[in-house]
């Protein structure tokens, strides 16, 4: 009972919130796929390649001109292929299927400039995490959580028209959970990847409300995180730790406005 009672207050209050939303609020719905690289600076190389598939969110809040407010949000996943090597030696290279499914929420500052009534101009500050799951196996899984920041410039026609943007993004929060007790060590130490930046950028066109078609580039940058002492039950005393690594999304959605 207690359950149903706060779902039921949670309803209440998103329909409360929806309500209380300006009329011509921007609230829009993207669904798409994309190709993921993953790509690990070691000998010899891990990379994994393949297809995702997402579904996202948008608010932006509807003024022409000045200081607003906007969230992005996003879910992910699907398997990719695998190429890499057994994780102790002597390393041998293997072929498999790595598993991903991660969500990112982003909040957003944009100083908006209006250009001649026909196009929007924002300068974008956003932070966000991003939150996902590597599974290489059933044994074997990584959690990752990212905070990043970003910096961009993006334009929009208002109606049917071009729209695009390019930034700068960068982590200011690492963690990794490698579940190292899972495959036979005696500790489970959190790993820290370095901080990059990384590029972001996409184009796309609005064609007759409500329907934009976009291209998109996203990525993230880490350098190699630092070592951690473990034991392994059969293995012995060994130095832990995420090389250096690159993720790089290139991807299509269709994005629908809502209202």
């Amino acid at each position: 009972m207690k359950i149903v009672s706060t779902a039921a207050s949670l309803a209440l209050f998103a329909i409360s919130a929806a309500s209380a939303l300006p009329a011509h609020a921007q609230l829009r719905v993207s669904i798409g796929t994309e190709y993921f690289s993953w790509k690990e600076d070691t000998r010899p190389e891990v990379k994994e390649t393949g297809a995702l598939l997402s579904a996202g969110a948008e608010y932006t809040m509807p003024r022409d001109a000045g200081v607003l407010f906007a969230y992005r949000g996003r879910l992910y996943g699907g398997e990719v292929n695998y190429e890499g090597a057994t994780l102790f030696p002597p390393n041998t290279p293997i072929q498999s299927q790595t598993g991903y499914l991660g969500t990112s929420n982003e909040g957003q500052v944009r100083y908006r400039f209006d250009v001649h009534g026909s196009r929007a101009v924002d300068v974008v500050l956003g932070a966000g995490v991003d939150v996902w799951q590597r599974s290489l196996s059933r044994s074997q899984k990584e959690d990752f959580v990212i905070g990043f920041a970003r910096l961009g410039v993006e334009t929009e026609a208002k109606g049917t028209g071009w729209l695009a943007g390019a930034g700068v993004k960068m982590p200011f929060y690492t963690w990794e959970n490698a579940h190292l007790s899972d495959i036979g060590f005696a500790s489970n130490p959190i790993l820290r990847p370095g901080k990059r930046p990384s590029p972001y950028l996409h184009l796309g066109y609005r064609f007759q409300d409500p329907i934009a078609v976009v291209l998109y580039v996203d990525s993230f940058r880490f350098s190699r995180s630092p070592m951690e002492p473990v034991t392994h039950t059969t293995q012995g005393q060994n130095l832990i730790f995420q090389p250096a690594s690159d993720r790089y999304s290139v991807g299509v959605k269709v994005v629908i406005d809502i209202f």
